[in-house]
Protein backbone atom coordinates (compact mmCIF):
# COMPACT_ATOMS: atom_id res chain seq x y z
CA UNK A 1 0.00 0.00 0.00
CA UNK A 2 1.71 3.49 -1.56
CA UNK A 3 1.19 6.04 0.75
CA UNK A 4 -1.98 8.17 -1.00
CA UNK A 5 -3.99 4.74 -0.32
CA UNK A 6 -3.52 4.81 3.52
CA UNK A 7 -6.32 5.26 5.57
CA UNK A 8 -7.05 6.43 9.14
CA UNK A 9 -10.29 3.72 9.82
CA UNK A 10 -11.40 0.28 9.33
CA UNK A 11 -14.90 0.22 7.65
CA UNK A 12 -17.42 -1.51 9.50
CA UNK A 13 -20.70 -3.20 8.20
CA UNK A 14 -23.00 -2.30 11.08
CA UNK A 15 -26.92 -1.90 11.12
CA UNK A 16 -28.00 1.28 11.88
CA UNK A 17 -29.97 1.59 14.91
CA UNK A 18 -33.87 1.27 15.25
CA UNK A 19 -34.79 4.57 15.08
CA UNK A 20 -35.21 6.20 11.95
CA UNK A 21 -32.45 9.63 11.68
CA UNK A 22 -33.83 12.94 10.86
CA UNK A 23 -33.73 13.85 7.02
CA UNK A 24 -34.22 17.10 7.74
CA UNK A 25 -30.50 17.64 6.76
CA UNK A 26 -31.39 18.04 3.22
CA UNK A 27 -33.59 19.67 1.50
CA UNK A 28 -36.86 18.68 0.39
CA UNK A 29 -36.61 17.21 -3.15
CA UNK A 30 -39.37 15.71 -6.10
CA UNK A 31 -38.45 12.11 -5.05
CA UNK A 32 -39.39 11.98 -1.89
CA UNK A 33 -41.48 15.23 -1.37
CA UNK A 34 -39.90 15.99 2.06
CA UNK A 35 -42.54 13.29 3.67
CA UNK A 36 -40.39 10.50 3.76
CA UNK A 37 -39.23 9.11 6.48
CA UNK A 38 -35.98 6.88 5.63
CA UNK A 39 -33.89 4.12 7.64
CA UNK A 40 -30.02 4.73 7.64
CA UNK A 41 -28.27 1.52 6.34
CA UNK A 42 -24.77 2.88 7.04
CA UNK A 43 -22.24 5.86 7.49
CA UNK A 44 -18.92 5.79 7.56
CA UNK A 45 -16.21 8.31 8.51
CA UNK A 46 -12.79 8.44 5.89
CA UNK A 47 -10.51 10.54 5.69
CA UNK A 48 -10.20 13.02 3.47
CA UNK A 49 -7.57 11.49 0.78
CA UNK A 50 -7.87 10.35 -2.56
CA UNK A 51 -8.53 6.70 -1.35
CA UNK A 52 -11.58 7.55 0.26
CA UNK A 53 -13.39 7.38 -3.04
CA UNK A 54 -12.35 3.64 -3.47
CA UNK A 55 -12.85 2.76 -0.01
CA UNK A 56 -16.64 4.31 -0.02
CA UNK A 57 -17.71 2.97 -3.11
CA UNK A 58 -16.56 0.15 -1.84
CA UNK A 59 -18.58 0.33 1.46
CA UNK A 60 -21.48 1.40 -0.30
CA UNK A 61 -21.52 -1.29 -2.79
CA UNK A 62 -21.15 -3.85 0.31
CA UNK A 63 -23.81 -2.23 2.30
CA UNK A 64 -26.65 -2.08 -0.42
CA UNK A 65 -25.55 -5.26 -1.67
CA UNK A 66 -26.38 -6.51 2.18
CA UNK A 67 -29.70 -4.74 2.44
CA UNK A 68 -31.14 -5.50 -1.24
CA UNK A 69 -29.33 -8.74 -2.25
CA UNK A 70 -28.41 -6.51 -5.66
CA UNK A 71 -25.84 -8.34 -7.62
CA UNK A 72 -22.74 -6.39 -8.86
CA UNK A 73 -24.08 -5.01 -12.19
CA UNK A 74 -27.03 -3.57 -10.73
CA UNK A 75 -24.85 -1.38 -8.09
CA UNK A 76 -23.12 0.79 -10.95
CA UNK A 77 -24.68 3.57 -11.40
CA UNK A 78 -24.95 3.55 -7.56
CA UNK A 79 -21.16 2.99 -7.04
CA UNK A 80 -20.25 5.02 -10.32
CA UNK A 81 -22.02 8.34 -8.27
CA UNK A 82 -20.97 7.57 -5.14
CA UNK A 83 -17.38 7.65 -6.63
CA UNK A 84 -17.91 11.04 -8.03
CA UNK A 85 -19.78 12.41 -4.92
CA UNK A 86 -16.68 11.32 -2.96
CA UNK A 87 -14.07 12.64 -5.69
CA UNK A 88 -15.72 16.19 -5.51
CA UNK A 89 -15.80 16.03 -1.67
CA UNK A 90 -12.00 15.17 -1.43
CA UNK A 91 -10.63 17.52 -3.85
CA UNK A 92 -12.60 20.40 -4.14
CA UNK A 93 -13.77 20.35 -0.73
CA UNK A 94 -12.39 21.16 3.22
CA UNK A 95 -12.88 18.09 5.29
CA UNK A 96 -14.81 18.16 8.52
CA UNK A 97 -12.36 19.94 11.46
CA UNK A 98 -11.65 15.67 12.41
CA UNK A 99 -9.98 15.19 8.68
CA UNK A 100 -12.55 13.50 7.60
CA UNK A 101 -15.65 13.25 5.24
CA UNK A 102 -18.65 11.54 6.01
CA UNK A 103 -20.51 9.66 3.55
CA UNK A 104 -24.44 8.08 4.48
CA UNK A 105 -26.46 5.84 2.77
CA UNK A 106 -30.16 5.80 3.59
CA UNK A 107 -32.98 3.59 2.16
CA UNK A 108 -36.37 5.83 1.49
CA UNK A 109 -39.26 4.67 -0.12
CA UNK A 110 -38.04 3.02 -3.32
CA UNK A 111 -34.92 4.77 -3.65
CA UNK A 112 -31.18 4.62 -2.31
CA UNK A 113 -29.78 8.20 -0.58
CA UNK A 114 -25.95 8.40 -0.63
CA UNK A 115 -25.00 11.59 1.45
CA UNK A 116 -21.53 13.00 1.26
CA UNK A 117 -20.59 15.38 3.81
CA UNK A 118 -17.61 17.66 4.22
CA UNK A 119 -15.98 20.81 5.53
CA UNK A 120 -17.67 23.23 2.52
CA UNK A 121 -16.18 24.48 -0.27
CA UNK A 122 -12.81 26.20 -0.34
CA UNK A 123 -12.37 29.97 0.05
CA UNK A 124 -15.44 30.49 1.28
CA UNK A 125 -17.05 29.05 -1.81
CA UNK A 126 -20.87 27.43 -1.53
CA UNK A 127 -21.96 24.46 -3.92
CA UNK A 128 -25.23 25.10 -5.38
CA UNK A 129 -27.36 22.12 -6.14
CA UNK A 130 -26.55 22.24 -9.57
CA UNK A 131 -22.76 22.43 -8.96
CA UNK A 132 -21.90 19.18 -6.95
CA UNK A 133 -17.88 20.01 -7.05
CA UNK A 134 -15.90 23.26 -8.30
CA UNK A 135 -14.78 22.33 -11.92
CA UNK A 136 -15.93 18.95 -11.88
CA UNK A 137 -18.63 19.04 -14.64
CA UNK A 138 -18.28 15.36 -15.30
CA UNK A 139 -19.79 14.43 -11.83
CA UNK A 140 -22.60 17.38 -12.59
CA UNK A 141 -22.99 15.27 -16.33
CA UNK A 142 -23.73 11.86 -14.77
CA UNK A 143 -25.25 13.02 -11.58
CA UNK A 144 -28.49 14.55 -14.10
CA UNK A 145 -28.15 11.06 -16.13
CA UNK A 146 -28.45 8.77 -13.60
CA UNK A 147 -29.65 10.05 -10.03
CA UNK A 148 -33.33 10.64 -9.78
CA UNK A 149 -32.39 14.05 -7.74
CA UNK A 150 -29.57 15.42 -6.34
CA UNK A 151 -28.63 18.78 -4.41
CA UNK A 152 -26.79 20.17 -1.73
CA UNK A 153 -27.47 21.44 1.55
CA UNK A 154 -25.31 23.67 3.79
CA UNK A 155 -25.60 22.58 7.35
CA UNK A 156 -26.00 24.96 10.67
CA UNK A 157 -22.07 23.64 11.70
CA UNK A 158 -20.88 24.56 8.94
CA UNK A 159 -20.18 21.45 6.85
CA UNK A 160 -21.71 21.12 3.39
CA UNK A 161 -23.72 17.81 2.57
CA UNK A 162 -23.75 16.59 -1.29
CA UNK A 163 -26.70 13.85 -1.95
CA UNK A 164 -28.25 12.24 -5.04
CA UNK A 165 -31.03 9.42 -4.59
CA UNK A 166 -31.05 6.65 -7.06
CA UNK A 167 -34.27 4.01 -7.80
CA UNK A 168 -34.38 0.95 -6.26
CA UNK A 169 -35.74 -1.71 -8.42
CA UNK A 170 -38.97 -3.34 -7.20
CA UNK A 171 -37.40 -6.89 -7.67
CA UNK A 172 -34.62 -5.84 -4.95
CA UNK A 173 -35.16 -7.69 -1.20
CA UNK A 174 -36.73 -5.26 1.36
CA UNK A 175 -34.22 -4.34 4.28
Amino acid sequence: MNAPDAWSGTPVLVPAPAPAPSLEIATSSAWNNGKSTGRLLGEIDLAATPAAVRLGRSYVRELVGQYFGAGRSELADLELLTSEALTGSVLYARPRRDGTVMLSALHIDRFIRVEVTDGGGLRGHTRSPEEPSQNHTRGLVLMRALAADHGTHRNRNGTSTFWFGVAVREGWRSP
